[in-house]
């Protein structure tokens, strides 16, 4: 007897919409044969092949949308077929298990802003996506337009598939004196027509940067410069060219003849998906 689709799980970060389980789940009992090691770490039965074809499945489906492909992510891989062996040595669906972190920390290697994650109990993966793709929450995940890196996660426990498709949206990281030239020419464009700054060499900022990164905290206090700057701000970003709001408003002053910047990149507990911490004085 065809299975169908037992369980859909949805969960996605960012955007505030919270997840439903689908409307059909039916109840079937495990076979002895199904049981499998308490331990995930023991866990070793996952379908490269049906993780493939999921991706081919997935892109499909954006491609009719008119949406990019997503690119296959190493990490994100590794961290879905990780909760795919907990949910297949538990032999039950979650998005999250008392002893694992939550999916912003399991994801936490990768620079991402926004993620997702799908899990489904299946008996093959196009049964499984066939029924993702027929729950609006699932649906959303794999055709969110920003979204564009994915890891797949199949984990086959008898005739049954547990399945884990983690999405996100991948930033750019930069070293840090790429991020300082990015975030120059940031302030060079937010000047506008306004005579253009000349940018000054502070290594002293990105020191201050840096504290702020082991700190976890921004400390307009701590920063110091040669000078005496008529500005300082401190700030964090997980894109390295935007910058805090009040940019326009600060620069638009005509007495300013020069800046100096200062960023360093980290992951911090308040920010598990990285971000770049800035000092930024301007004279």
């Amino acid at each position: 007897m065809h299975l169908a689709t037992l369980t859909l799980l949805a969960l996605i970060l960012g955007n505030g919409a919270d997840p439903q389980p689908a409307a059909n789940v039916v109840e079937v009992s495990a076979a002895a044969a199904d049981l499998h090691p308490d331990r995930y770490q023991q866990f070793t039965r996952f379908d490269a092949q049906g993780e493939q074809e999921l991706l081919r499945l997935t892109n499909r489906h954006r491609a009719k949308a008119g949406l990019r492909p997503l690119q296959l992510n190493s990490a994100l891989t590794t961290a879905a077929r990780e909760h795919a062996a907990r949910m297949a040595a538990r032999q039950e669906l979650s998005h999250q298990f008392a002893d694992e972190p939550g999916l912003q920390q399991r994801l936490s290697e990768l620079h991402l802003d926004h993620e997702g994650e799908n899990v489904a109990l299946d008996e093959d993966v196009d049964s499984a996506h066939d029924g993702l793709m027929h729950s609006s929450h699932h649906r959303e995940n794999v055709l969110r337009a920003d979204y564009n890196v994915v890891g797949f996660g199949v984990a086959r426990v008898g005739a049954r598939i547990y399945v884990v498709e983690d999405f996100g949206h991948s930033l750019p990281t930069y070293a840090a004196g790429q991020a300082e030239d990015i975030i120059s020419a940031a302030v060079d464009r937010a000047r506008g027509s306004g005579r253009q700054l000349q940018r000054a060499a502070a290594p002293q900022l990105h020191d201050a940067a840096c504290a702020m990164a082991g700190q976890d905290r921004l400390n307009p206090k701590g920063v110091s410069s040669q000078g005496r700057p008529r500005y300082v701000l401190t700030y964090s970003n997980m894109q390295a060219d935007s910058l805090p709001s009040n940019m326009p408003k600060i620069l638009a002053d005509a007495s300013l003849r020069g800046y100096a910047v200062g960023a360093c990149y980290a992951h911090t507990r308040t920010y598990p998906n990285g971000v770049y911490f800035v000092a930024l004085a301007l004279y």
